[in-house]
C-alpha cells in the first residue's frame, strides 16, 4: 500500500526535489569516509587502480594489463570512468598513484544507486516510505564501503538499480513505456561494460520471476521495442567488437566461461561458503535497515501468502522479485562474497522503508522489540570489529588495549543513544533520522579515523616508507625487486616497472645496487641462490612487519640492496 501524502512538512520534503538532493549528500558522505585516507586496498582494489594507471600511463584504452599480464576478460568501463577521473583530478594530485580519485566513479555508482532507489520508491511505496527506504539503503554498511572502493560492484549497483527503477516506473506508469524501455537498456547496457552479464541476470530474474507469480507479463513488451537493445549493443559494441577481433573471438567465452561462471559454480579462489551465509551476513551488512528487517519480513511473508494480483500488495510483489531471487541465486552458488547479493539490498530497503512507515498503523506487537534487539546485536558486533581494528595500529601490548577499550567504549555510546532514541520515538521520520546518524557516525569512526591509522594493516604503505628511508625507491636506472610478496598495491605506490619476481629469477638476474623487497619466508632461499653469484643480500631498514589482506597473513618484509658477497670483494682482479 503506498503511503499516503498529508500536508505534513516532512511530506512536502520528501516529495519535491529536496529529497533527491538529500539522498544523494547522505550517499555521498557514506562513500566518502575513508576515501581520501585508507591506502590502496589489496586485493581487487588495487588490481583495478593499477590497470587504470597503466592505461593512462601507456595511452592504451582498449587493453587491460597489471604489469604484462593481460585481463582482457574483464569488462572495461569501470577503468574508463576511473581513467577520467584520474586525469580530471590530475592538476590535484600531480601522480598517478594518489588512490582518491580512481575512488571516485564508485562514489557516483553509489549515489545513482540511491537516486535510483528514492526514484522506484517514490513510484511503488509513495514519497514517505520510499524516502525512508532509500535513506537507510544510503547509509548502509556495505553499500558506503563498496561506495568507497575504486572496484565495480559500487558502479554495477548504480546501473542495475536504476534499470530495475525504470522497470517499476514501466509497471505502473504505462503513458512513457518508449521512454522508460529506452532508460532500461542504458542501463543495462552500462552494467555490462561494468562487469558484464550481472545486470542483465538481475534484470532476467525479476522479469521472470514476476511472469511466474502474476501470470501477467503484457506490460513488459515495451522491453522488446527494437531501439532498446540497439542502445544496449552500441554502448557495448564499440569496444567488445576491439577486444574481440584482438583476442581472435575469445573475449566473450573467456568472460564468462572463463571468469564468471568457474568463480560461482567451482566455489575457486577460497570464496566457498554454505548456504544461508548472505542471509546470516544481511543484518549486518545491510546496518541500519536492521531494525526494520523484522516489518519487511512481515509485509513479505502477507504478500506471499495473498493473491497472486492483489492491486494493494502489487508494490510489494515487485520489491520481492527483485530480492528474493538474486539472494536465492548467490545462496546457491558455492563461491560467496558478501558483495556479490548487494544488487538485491536496495529491494531490501525499500521493504524495510515500507514495514518501518507501517508499523504504527498495524498491530505487530513484535517487529518493534525484535527490530531494536536485532539492530543492537548488529551494532555490537561493528563496534567490536571497529575496537579489534584499531589494535591494529603503532604501539605495545598496553596501548592496543586502551585503544580498543576507548574505541568500544565510543561506540557503545553512539550505539547506545540509537537504540534510546528508537525506543523513546515513535514517529518513523525521527526514528530513520536515528538510524542514518548512527550508521553514518559509525562509519565515520571506522573508515576515517581507524583504518587509516591501522598501519599493521597498511604493509604497502610501511614498506614505501621504508624504501623512501633508505634511499632505496625505484627508478629507471635502479629497479626495485619484490620476492615473497606479491601485491598489486606496491606496484600501485611504486612504478609500474618494479619486478615481481620468483626466488630463482631474483637471484640469477638481481644485480650489485639493485634494491630488494623480501618477505622472511623468503629469505634463506634468496641468499641461497644469491651466494651462487657471490653476491648478498644486506637489510637497510628494520623488517616491516605486519597483517597483509591480500594475501590473508601475516608478513615480514625486509628492505635492502644486493652487493657483493665479502669473499668477492676481497679477491684480487682476475687478469685478462
Amino acid at each position: 500500500m503506498r503511503s499516503p501524502v498529508t500536508p505534513a512538512l516532512y511530506d512536502q520534503f520528501a516529495l519535491g526535489w529536496r529529497g533527491y538532493v538529500l539522498i544523494a549528500l547522505i550517499a555521498l558522505f557514506s562513500a566518502q569516509f575513508g576515501a581520501g585516507r585508507i591506502q590502496v586496498m589489496d586485493a581487487d582494489e588495487a588490481r583495478f587502480a593499477q590497470a587504470t594507471r597503466q592505461m593512462v600511463e601507456t595511452g592504451d584504452y582498449v587493453r587491460i594489463r597489471i604489469q604484462d599480464e593481460e585481463r582482457n576478460r574483464k569488462p572495461i568501463g569501470v577503468h574508463w570512468l576511473q581513467a577520467a577521473a584520474v586525469q580530471a583530478a590530475e592538476p590535484l594530485t600531480e601522480k598517478l598513484n594518489t588512490i582518491w580519485p580512481y575512488r571516485l566513479p564508485s562514489a557516483f555508482g553509489l549515489m545513482l544507486a540511491a537516486l535510483a532507489t528514492l526514484w522506484a520508491g517514490k513510484r511503488l511505496l509513495g514519497p514517505r516510505a520510499g524516502f525512508f527506504g532509500a535513506a537507510l539503503f544510503s547509509a548502509g554498511v556495505l553499500a558506503g564501503f563498496e561506495g568507497m572502493t575504486a572496484k565495480t560492484d559500487a558502479l554495477l549497483l548504480g546501473f542495475t538499480t536504476l534499470a530495475i527503477a525504470a522497470l517499476a516506473h514501466l509497471r505502473t506508469d504505462p503513458s512513457r513505456p518508449r521512454l522508460l524501455a529506452l532508460l532500461f537498456w542504458f542501463a543495462i547496457g552500462g552494467g555490462v561494460m561494468i562487469k558484464g552479464p550481472v545486470a542483465p541476470l538481475v534484470a532476467a530474474l525479476t522479469l521472470s520471476t514476476l511472469a511466474i507469480w502474476e501470470r501477467r507479463a503484457t506490460w513488459m513488451k515495451p522491453l522488446l521495442w527494437w531501439p532498446g537493445p540497439l542502445l544496449a549493443a552500441a554502448i557495448i559494441a564499440p569496444w567488445s567488437i576491439a577486444i574481440a577481433t584482438e583476442t581472435q573471438g575469445r573475449f566473450f567465452f573467456d568472460m564468462i566461461f572463463g571468469d564468471v561462471a568457474p568463480k560461482l559454480i567451482s566455489g575457486q579462489e577460497g570464496h566457498f561458503a554454505l548456504p544461508g551465509y548472505h542471509l546470516f551476513l544481511l543484518p549486518l551488512m545491510i546496518f541500519p535497515a536492521t531494525y526494520a528487517l523484522p516489518a519487511a519480513l512481515r509485509i513479505a511473508w502477507e504478500t506471499i501468502r495473498g493473491p497472486r494480483n492483489s492491486d494493494e500488495q502489487k508494490p510489494y510483489r515487485f520489491l520481492i522479485a527483485w530480492a528474493l531471487p538474486i539472494i536465492l541465486f548467490f545462496e546457491l552458488a558455492p563461491t560467496k562474497l558478501a558483495h556479490y547479493a548487494l544488487p538485491a539490498y536496495p529491494a531490501i530497503a525499500l521493504l524495510c522503508g515500507a514495514g518501518l512507515a507501517a508499523m504504527l498503523g498495524r498491530p505487530w506487537r513484535t517487529a518493534h522489540p525484535v527490530g531494536v534487539a536485532l539492530f543492537a546485536v548488529a551494532g555490537a558486533v561493528f563496534v567490536a570489529i571497529m575496537a579489534f581494528s584499531a589494535t591494529f595500529m603503532f604501539g605495545d601490548f598496553n596501548a592496543d588495549l586502551r585503544r580498543a577499550i576507548s574505541t568500544a567504549l565510543i561506540g557503545v555510546a553512539v550505539l547506545g543513544a540509537a537504540v534510546t532514541g528508537l525506543i523513546m520515538l515513535r514517529r518513523p521520520a525521527a526514528r530513520v533520522g536515528v538510524l542514518v546518524a548512527c550508521a553514518l557516525a559509525l562509519s565515520f569512526m571506522l573508515r576515517e579515523r581507524i583504518l587509516p591509522e591501522a598501519r599493521a594493516l597498511n604493509v604497502s604503505t610501511q614498506a614505501l616508507d621504508a624504501l623512501t628511508r633508505a634511499r632505496l625507491t625505484p627508478r629507471a636506472d635502479r629497479p626495485l625487486w619484490v620476492v615473497g610478496y606479491a601485491e598489486t598495491s606496491l606496484i600501485f605506490l611504486t612504478r609500474t616497472d618494479i619486478r615481481m619476481a620468483s626466488i630463482s629469477e631474483a637471484g640469477a638476474l638481481a644485480e650489485p645496487g639493485d634494491a630488494l623487497v623480501v618477505e622472511g619466508r623468503a629469505m634463506q632461499d634468496l641468499a641461497a641462490e644469491l651466494a651462487l653469484r657471490d653476491y648478498v643480500f644486506t637489510p637497510s631498514e628494520p623488517p616491516v612487519r605486519g597483517y597483509a589482506l591480500g594475501r590473508g597473513e601475516r608478513v615480514a618484509l625486509f628492505i635492502g640492496r644486493v652487493g657483493p658477497s665479502a669473499a668477492a670483494a676481497d679477491a684480487p682482479p682476475q687478469n685478462p
